[in-house]
């Protein structure tokens, strides 16, 4: 397999803003090492770690790549999009032929939820959220085929961009890749299962 795995992470203690009025600054940063550490756990059962690639400025994360064997990459800037180009320009420095990149923040992600994306037929596989309009893991085949369109309604942008590229593409509906926890009634509904 000659898929890299791309994950761009905020810090921890930066991310989940969104939630401060439900859990304090330490519950959203336990919160956000726990679910990241999950993702790289479910990546690192179907990856070598060669061809995992994270992009973080959080020295913490990139040491836990590190540490497995992983490429841990220093943000260059502070944006999610610029954060996956980056990493996706060194997978391609690295022969990756085809690139998936997951959401750090999806506890329920299975193995067979990352084997769905890469079995995916088109070359333009994208996982959309609970609502539709956004997205929580692209693959692309080949690599660098579209740009990352991550942001408001980025389902649509993603679809518009591989229609660009005249490539097909294929909408993953699964929900451990569907449940990202972004507000309250998100943390609420992880919680009661």
């Amino acid at each position: 397999m000659d898929t890299h795995l791309v994950l761009a992470v905020r810090p921890p203690e930066e991310g989940k803003s969104r939630l401060a009025a439900t859990i304090d600054s330490d519950q959203r940063s336990t919160l956000n090492y726990k679910m990241f550490r999950h993702v790289l756990k479910i990546g690192s059962e179907l990856f070598p770690p060669g061809q995992i690639i994270l992009v973080s400025r959080s020295a913490a994360l990139r040491d836990e790549v590190a540490a497995l064997g992983g490429h841990a990459l220093e943000e260059s800037g502070n944006d999610l999009n610029a954060a996956l180009e980056q990493g996706a320009a060194f997978a391609m420095g690295h022969a990756a032929g085809s690139l998936l990149s997951l959401s750090s923040d999806l506890p329920g992600l299975t193995v067979d939820d990352v084997r769905a994306m890469l079995d995916a037929p088109a070359p333009v596989a994208i996982a959309t959220d609970r609502l539709r309009t956004g997205t929580n893991a692209l693959r692309m085949r080949p690599a660098g085929a579209i740009p990352f369109r991550y942001g408001v309604d980025s389902l649509a942008a993603h679809l518009a961009a591989a229609t660009a590229a005249k490539l097909e593409a294929v909408v993953v509906d699964r929900p451990g890749l569907a449940g990202d926890i972004d507000t309250p009634a998100d943390l609420a509904e992880w919680r009661r299962r």
